[in-house]
């Protein structure tokens, strides 16, 4: 089985909000990422999964017009009250509490880093009994993060030192006969050939 993870394309934020869950519109050119996506991929019979929030949405159905599952697990993490605030809007204090430990620290009504990896795995985990050849997830940078500190066993500590852009397209291997996954490749996107 082959499982392609994109990461959707550029969201537009130009008052640098922070932002999870809530909606944003994507940018402006963001049709010239969708073609190079799809010409990479070219993948005929693939099964499509996206997170339900529209800039996953929007390219999944650039993507396959059928064949496809919305996953509520495929969300980007919840930042609850921090939602749609400047990082200016946050509290210092709160802010240092989630740099400090940003896998166990919740923000109020919101999740932690540990949340986003555990509905991650148990979205993967489910794939993988789903004996499927070719699989697409439509998702964001936390997810996928957290799928491939999955496989290769790295500590959430580290997530972000796994670089993962916008637009970007990264390969998951897996081989039911010796139940392993390997990652093939991260984070090949439209900049890396730039």
């Amino acid at each position: 089985m082959n499982i392609y993870l994109i990461r959707h394309t550029k969201t537009y934020n130009p008052n640098e909000l922070c932002f999870g869950q809530s909606e944003m519109p994507l940018e402006e050119n963001f049709t010239i990422d969708f073609d190079w996506i799809k010409e990479h991929l070219n993948l005929e019979n693939a099964t499509y999964f996206s997170s339900p929030l529209r800039r996953c949405t929007k390219l999944l159905s650039y993507l396959s017009d059928e064949n496809f599952i919305i996953d509520e697990r495929l969300n980007e993490i919840n930042f609850g009250d921090w939602e749609m605030k400047s990082w200016q809007e946050i509290s210092p204090k709160d802010l240092d509490n989630w740099k400090e430990d940003f896998v166990n620290y919740r923000m109020k009504n919101g999740e932690n880093f540990n949340d986003v990896f555990e509905r991650s795995i148990l979205f993967f985990d489910h794939i993988l009994k789903m004996e499927l050849e070719d699989v697409v997830v439509v998702c964001h940078s936390g997810i996928i993060r957290s799928i491939v500190s999955y496989i290769l066993d790295f500590p959430l500590e580290k997530v972000f030192n796994l670089n993962v852009d916008y637009s970007s397209i990264s390969k998951i291997e897996f081989d039911p006969i010796f139940n392993t996954s390997k990652l093939a490749y991260l984070n090949i996107s439209p900049n890396s050939y730039s």
